[in-house]
């Protein structure tokens, strides 16, 4: 009888794991050929960011509520308003602006910011927990209404803000107790890669009471160009594989790019300081997209989720949508991050119940983006406006050279997209007409 003896050992060979046994008879020892195992991923080399626009649960003035927002009388929950939207906060990073004060205080005395009847939103603390939960990790807090109840209104705020860190919050950015503060970028772990964000935004009027200190609260304040080029600066030094910057500006109601974006954005932000990424909002319409050097610009993303903006719906093709974006970065070999592609997704509803536009209505929608991103781009090369492929279901997609190569999400996202031939004759005149201005 011949007797039977193994042993099975492990070889890892070109990170692979693979399994071979050797077999003795009486002694002699034969090597069985070895079955090798497929290579796992690793890493998972992508990294996705969405991006909304202005959010707040707040008509003007309203008292908040802990169970959800009230506006003509229609009670909604917080899962109520989220509910259209909900399906597409997907990124590892989902950043939005939040565009109120937050508190569970009715008592709070409003600032009148300098003006005759000015808007105030304030929103409960249990609807900027509801976002969390729902998936949005960065908060950009730099806007013209984040003093709209002055000091106490800011430190509702920032006392709130801080408790939804261990709730997922990854980062919150743009007002702070001091000037320091208010600048300081926020580093986020992401897939063994760090990426920064820093937010900057009008302050009305330019009232000094707003703008942050030395030793004062408040936020940073884009109309002066000390500020900007403070968080720039702070931004750019981060040790960080990825930047990303907030911006709230933009003449509101005006879709086109203006002069001082121009020159901020794209020539300081983008070209000369190399911000990965630059975030607008405020003039609650949307505007262009342009690539600038390797950087990515949204000049202005329009409305997300706000109770207390106006109904968009009879504005106009270039006007009555939100723009919801994804951007998918992938990780190279030596470690750098590169965005390959782009989606866009118009929103409809934005006052009440944020939620996709349906897929022709989205895909003219597309085309009036394209519009204007076809009105932007620098004469020497080194910007260009994008210009997005309508898909079936209304979104807008652009693909950058080789993505469709890359393994997985962009991979299967990419492959067999192609250029946008243009915008249709049909629509031509009536996006022309609705983008004038």
């Amino acid at each position: 009888m011949t007797h039977l003896t193994y042993r099975s050992i492990n070889v890892v060979a070109n990170h692979a794991l693979i399994g071979c046994m050797l077999v003795v008879f009486s002694g002699t020892t034969y090597a069985v050929e070895p079955t090798a195992v497929p290579e796992p991923e690793l890493v998972d080399r992508t990294i996705t960011i969405t991006l909304g626009g202005d959010t707040g649960f707040s008509p003007n003035h309203a008292a908040v509520q802990p169970r959800g927002v009230r506006r003509h009388g229609q009670f909604q929950t917080w899962a109520d308003t989220t509910a259209g939207i909900a399906p597409h906060v997907d990124g590892d990073l989902n950043f939005i602006n939040i565009e109120t004060i937050v508190t569970d205080k009715n008592s709070l005395r409003r600032d009148t910011k300098g003006q005759r009847g000015p808007f105030h939103f304030r929103t409960h603390p249990n609807g900027i927990r509801h976002l969390v939960e729902r998936g949005f990790n960065v908060f950009s807090l730099a806007n013209n209404h984040s003093m709209d109840y002055g000091l106490a209104g800011l430190k509702e705020t920032l006392r709130h803000v801080a408790q939804l860190n261990t709730a997922g919050l990854k980062a919150a950015a743009g007002l702070g107790m001091n000037r320091e503060e208010a600048s300081r970028p926020a580093i986020i772990p992401v897939k063994g890669q760090a990426i920064s964000f820093a937010a900057i935004g009008i302050v009305t009027n330019n009232l000094a009471r707003h703008r942050a200190g030395d030793t004062k609260p408040g936020q940073i304040a884009y109309r002066f160009d000390e500020d900007f080029n403070l968080i720039v600066d702070r931004l750019k030094k981060t040790d960080s594989d990825y930047k990303m910057l907030s911006i709230h500006y933009g003449l509101e109601g005006r879709v086109r790019t203006d002069a001082m974006q121009i020159r901020d954005w794209r020539k300081k932000a983008a070209l000369k300081h190399g911000i990965d990424l630059i975030v607008g909002h405020h003039a609650h319409v949307p505007r262009g997209v342009e690539i600038a050097g390797t950087s990515v610009i949204f000049y202005g993303l329009g409305n997300f989720l706000h109770h207390g903006t106006a109904n968009m719906s009879g504005k106009g093709i270039c006007k009555d949508f939100g723009v919801f974006a994804k951007v998918h970065l992938v990780r190279n070999a030596e470690g750098a991050l590169s965005t390959q592609a782009i989606e866009v997704i118009p929103l409809t509803q934005m006052h009440r119940k944020a939620k996709p536009m349906r897929a022709a209505a989205g895909r003219a929608r597309i085309h009036a983006l394209n519009y204007l991103g076809s009105r932007l781009g620098a004469k020497d090369g080194s910007a260009r406006g994008v210009q997005f492929t309508p898909q079936s279901d209304g979104r807008g997609l652009y693909c950058f050279p080789g993505a469709a190569t890359k393994p997985g999400k962009i991979g299967n996202l990419c492959r067999g997209w192609k250029p946008v031939s243009g915008i249709p004759s049909a629509l031509r005149r009536r996006i022309a007409g609705s983008c004038a201005r």
